[in-house]
């Protein structure tokens, strides 16, 4: 329960990856302006969700800037008790320097769905890098959906997110990721120096469930190449993490919606020990990716609860 663990917000450590790579750490040079860990370089969220008599409440929502979370609103007519949060920037996206953290505790059978208010923008960099820890603790019987908008490394930007889902084996948690080439309309297309992702997945206990790396760093390895994007310029993730659905036959349900056309090109991949699927989408424009996304999540829907997602608009 997050209102039991006592948290020093002004330790600098806590927003920090334990272990940063090699390929990010090389950029950790001091900041002229506003330095590493200073008051809106490092930001937290903290949200508990718990089920009240059926429906799911924000119990607990703890933010500081550059992170901002209002209040929960129930905008699913199929699943009215289903919370929707909205994560804001109220700084506009994300600085070199900065260090960010974001805590999610889904309490036994909660059911809620988060996402972005927009896409997420890193900025250009002139010093250091920035990072992101997003952890996520499902409880028995709980179901999340975390669906985020795209996210747009500008040029000479510099990002490291770690993606740590700890989940019971009767929860469920849908996880999407979108990574565009840069801002395209303005001619910056893979003129970032590095985009670096880790998803990691295990039981409440600590047993491995899966394990996935994304790593970009087109001006010294050419990202369009052979065996990586090819002629593709987005990228998209979506992990299922669920046993209420034998994989092998999720995975084949998935496929038959998924299938590759001249917009996208797309994957999909049976978890070990039977605990769900992986989709790999590439495609020509972010919004070709985003709509498979939302296809698998209406898919998923559809097998798990017989209903459909809803359009969300932003």
């Amino acid at each position: 329960m997050l209102k039991n663990t006592i948290i020093d917000t002004c330790d600098y450590r806590l927003y920090t990856p334990e272990n940063i790579p090699p390929e990010v750490s090389q950029y950790n040079v001091d900041i002229p302006q506003l330095g590493v860990g200073r008051a809106g370089k490092v930001g937290l969220l903290r949200l508990s969700l718990e089920n009240r008599k059926g429906k799911t409440i924000l119990k607990d929502n703890y933010h500081t800037v550059p992170l901002q979370v209002q209040k929960a609103l129930y905008l699913d007519e199929g699943m009215p008790h289903m919370p929707y949060v909205f994560i804001m920037s109220p700084g506009g996206g994300i600085l070199q320097g900065d260090r960010i953290r974001i805590d999610i505790h889904g309490e036994e059978n909660s059911a809620f769905h988060i996402t972005t208010q927009a896409a997420t923008k890193i900025y250009r960099m002139e010093n250091n890098f920035a990072t992101q820890i997003l952890n996520i603790t499902l409880e028995k019987g709980s179901y999340a959906e975390f669906l985020p908008d795209m996210m747009i490394p500008y040029k000479n930007s510099r990002f490291y997110q770690e993606v740590n889902v700890k989940i019971h084996e009767e929860a469920t948690c849908l996880y999407s990721e979108i990574v565009t080439p840069g801002r395209v309309a303005h001619g910056e297309s893979f003129l970032y120096d590095i985009f670096y992702s880790r998803f990691r997945a295990t039981g409440l206990s600590g047993h491995f469930r899966c394990l996935d790396y994304m790593v970009f760093s087109p001006k010294t390895f050419t990202a369009k190449r052979l065996g990586v994007l090819g002629h593709w310029e987005v990228v998209g993730n979506f992990y299922l993490l669920t046993r209420k659905i034998e994989s092998k036959v999720l995975n084949n349900f998935v496929e038959n919606i998924i299938q590759d056309g001249d917009t996208v090109c797309c994957a999909s991949s049976p978890l070990p020990r039977f605990d769900g699927i992986c989709v790999r989408i590439l495609g020509s424009k972010a919004s070709d990716v985003s709509l498979v996304c939302k296809k698998i999540w209406n898919a998923v829907r559809v097998k798990l609860f017989g209903i459909t997602a809803p359009d969300l608009r932003k």
